[in-house]
C-alpha cells in the first residue's frame, strides 16, 4: 500500500502547502536571477559601447570655432552657455541700460540664449540681482546696484554704489554684470551641463560663442568718479566631451 493512501486528508494538504510554498520560494529566486542577468547584461553592453579601450577626450571653445566629429564618435556631450547681460548704470544726470549677451551655439543642434541686459527704466523699489535664462535684474530704488545673474559654475558681477566705485564688476563666463548706482544687474545666459547630442561621424559643425552684453554708464552729480560704468556681461564659452 503506498504511504501516501495511508495518509490523512489533513496531512496531505499541509505536505501540498509545504511543496507549494517551496515551489514559490524557488520561482522567486528565478525572478531575481533573470533581473539580474538582463542588468548585468545591460552593464556589460555599456561598458563595451562606452568605455572599454577608449578615452574620454574635451574641447572648450572660447571664441567662435568648428568642430570636426572624429571617425566612429556618434554623440557628444555639451556644457556651456550664451552670454551674459550687462549691467544697467544710474546717474541723477545721465544713465544707460546694458545690452543683451550673444547666443552662443553648436551648429544647428544647440543654441543657448544669451542673458537680458538691465533695463535702467524698469522701476521697482529695490536693485535686485539678475536671474539665470535671461532675466534682469531690478532697475532704481536703493543707491546698490544689482548683481548679476550666475550661470552654471560661474558668478555674476558685483553691484557698486557710486559713491564707492566707479565701475561695477563684469560677470564671469555666461554670467551677467554687475549694476551701479541701483541699475539692476543683467541676466545670465541659459546654462546646460553635458547635455547628450547625437552627431554624424565626420561632419563639422560650426561654433558660435556669445558676446558678453556691454554694460551701461552714466554721470551722477555731486560724487568724486561723476562718470560711472555698471559691468559687463561674459562672453559665452562651450565644452565639447565625447568617447574616443
Amino acid at each position: 500500500m503506498n504511504i501516501l493512501d495511508m495518509a490523512t486528508e489533513s496531512l496531505q494538504k499541509a505536505i501540498k502547502t509545504v511543496v507549494d510554498s517551496i515551489k514559490g520560494t524557488v520561482d522567486s529566486i528565478k525572478g531575481t536571477v533573470d533581473s539580474t542577468k538582463v542588468s548585468v547584461d545591460s552593464i556589460s553592453t555599456q561598458i563595451a559601447n562606452k568605455n572599454t579601450g577608449k578615452v574620454l577626450k574635451s574641447k572648450t571653445f572660447t571664441s567662435n570655432g568648428t568642430f570636426t566629429v572624429p571617425a566612429g564618435v556618434t554623440e557628444v556631450y555639451i556644457t556651456g552657455g550664451g552670454g551674459g547681460g550687462g549691467g544697467a548704470a544710474w546717474g541723477n544726470a545721465g544713465r544707460n541700460s546694458g545690452t543683451s549677451g550673444g547666443v552662443t551655439s553648436f551648429g544647428n543642434l544647440v543654441s543657448l540664449s544669451g542673458g537680458s541686459g538691465a533695463d535702467v527704466y524698469k522701476t521697482q523699489f529695490a536693485a535686485s540681482s539678475g536671474g539665470p535664462g535671461g532675466s534682469e535684474g531690478g532697475c532704481h530704488g536703493t543707491s546698490n546696484g544689482g548683481d548679476g545673474g550666475s550661470a552654471g559654475f560661474y558668478s555674476g558681477g558685483t553691484g557698486f554704489n557710486s559713491t564707492g566705485q566707479a565701475r561695477a564688476s563684469s560677470g564671469a563666463y555666461c554670467s551677467g554684470g554687475g549694476g551701479q548706482a541701483g541699475g539692476g544687474g543683467g541676466g545670465a545666459g541659459d546654462f546646460v551641463f553635458r547635455k547628450n547630442v547625437t552627431v554624424t561621424p565626420g561632419s563639422s559643425y560650426v561654433i558660435t560663442i556669445g558676446k558678453g552684453g556691454a554694460g551701461g554708464s552714466g554721470y551722477s552729480s555731486g560724487t568724486p568718479e561723476g562718470n560711472i560704468y555698471a559691468g559687463n556681461g561674459g562672453n559665452g564659452i562651450l565644452t565639447v566631451d565625447w568617447w574616443e
